[in-house]
């Protein structure tokens, strides 16, 4: 396939597409969970050294059209994996919203490590991004930690999508709808997760980005902010105009912000969360 050659955060697809094709090389690739679940994932980039994990939310996957984008950017000058959660795509099990989502994170931070990347980087959309602060909030060992339209709790977030997505999770029938439409398999279990505002307080000392969309539809900029404030050590906070709901917000500005930060925090990292990764990946 030919390289792509136009400015990164540029949007190559038509607004009305939700799902793209990569237009870079990947390579397919599996990885298992210790709970028994099997991964649909996608490697691209760099020679492995410094790579980015990138985390859809709820009802996406790996394929969603502006996360494609920041894969294929993000490629030049990183090794990039993205990956299905599972319950979505092409993964199995059932989605959790991210309590067990915790664990696919894991996996394909194993599988990085594997590949041999010394730095590690997860961005995170939405779920996907509620999932990565559990994520480095549990298991540590991130050299970089970005949430992208995220909530403290979403059961006290009352905006209308946000009741739209508890129903899809909380009830058998919003669970049948998800597994209708958005073809999302739903477990029972989501809510035994402690929110993200239970759990940011413990990701320092790694580096920890949150962002946000004045506009955001689902997710109010008051959760975000809380998250930024309930934290501490190296933590950041950026808000955007005209940004909406996570990955929609996706252009050269937020390209050129996600690179910088991640640039940074590589760039700052040191060895002890590594050693706190291999030691908690033994642990469990």
């Amino acid at each position: 396939m030919e390289d792509i050659v136009d400015t990164p955060g540029t949007r190559r697809h038509a607004d009305d597409i939700l799902v793209a094709e990569y237009e870079v090389n990947t390579e397919p690739c599996r990885a298992k969970t210790l709970d028994g679940v099997e991964l649909d994932a996608l490697r691209m980039g760099k020679e492995p050294d410094k790579a980015v994990i990138i985390c859809h939310g709820y009802a996406g996957n790996k394929n969603a059209v502006n996360l494609v984008a920041l894969a294929e950017d993000m490629s030049r000058f990183y090794t990039v994996y993205t990956f299905d959660f599972r319950g979505h795509g092409l993964s199995g099990g059932k989605s959790t919203f991210y309590f067990m989502e915790v664990l696919d994170i894991l996996a394909v931070v194993g599988l990085a490590r594997g590949d041999g990347n010394r730095r590690i980087g997860v961005i995170g959309f939405s779920m996907g991004g509620m999932a990565a602060l559990r994520y480095a909030g549990i298991f540590g060992g991130l050299d970089s930690v970005i949430a992208v339209g995220v909530a403290g709790d979403i059961r006290k977030s009352y905006k209308p999508w946000a009741l739209f997505l508890r129903f899809l999770l909380g009830s058998s029938t919003g669970r049948a709808l998800a597994k209708a439409i958005y073809n999302v398999k739903v477990d029972k279990a989501w809510k035994k997760a402690a929110p993200p505002s239970a759990l940011v307080g413990r990701i320092y000392p790694q580096p920890m980005t949150i962002i946000q969309g004045k506009d955001d539809r689902i997710f109010p900029l008051r959760e975000a902010k809380s998250l930024y404030r309930l934290a501490r050590g190296n933590a950041r906070f950026r808000s955007f105009e005209d940004f909406g709901h996570a990955e929609e917000g996706y252009d050269r500005e937020l390209f050129a912000y996600l690179k910088s930060v991640l640039d940074e925090d590589f760039a700052s990292a040191g060895d002890e969360e590594r050693r706190s990764y291999r030691r908690l990946a033994r642990k469990h």
